[in-house]
């Protein structure tokens, strides 16, 4: 037998679910997403590159610029200019350096890299392009 009460819920007193801890974990989670996108360590911008019928993909270690569409320049993905992609490229004497410019970009500066490229005895240029679909 039973001898004990049953608790009756008054109409005030119902079950329900408390979604603010939910919500708090939730954005917890995001911001920690975001800290961790922030963090890392390539730089990607807009360049779209040419298209090229014969191209083909190398796995190389190589210093990287970029070149965008208004002559704006990027050493690994840091805003640069000609005189520090020289001194990078004179300190670090890699035997690769990749220029990624964008299909619109002046000739010129193209040029230009490669010059410095030379200066600082950089063997071989390699110009990044897309392949046709």
């Amino acid at each position: 037998m039973n001898l004990r009460r049953r608790a009756r819920l008054g109409s005030d007193e119902r079950a329900y679910i408390d979604v603010v801890p939910l919500v708090d974990t939730l954005l917890a989670v995001f911001l920690f997403l975001a800290v961790l996108a922030f963090q890392s360590p390539l730089t990607f911008i807009a360049v779209k590159l040419p298209e090229a019928e014969k191209g083909e993909k190398q796995r190389i270690r190589a210093a990287r610029v970029q070149i965008t569409k208004n002559g704006a320049l990027l050493l690994e993905g840091r805003p640069s200019d000609l005189r520090r992609i020289e001194e990078f490229l004179s300190k670090r004497k890699p035997s690769y350096l990749i220029i990624e410019a964008d299909e619109d970009a002046k000739h010129k500066f193209v040029v230009y890299v490669m010059d410095v490229a030379k200066k600082a005895g950089v063997e071989n240029v390699i110009i990044a392009v897309r392949k046709k679909r």
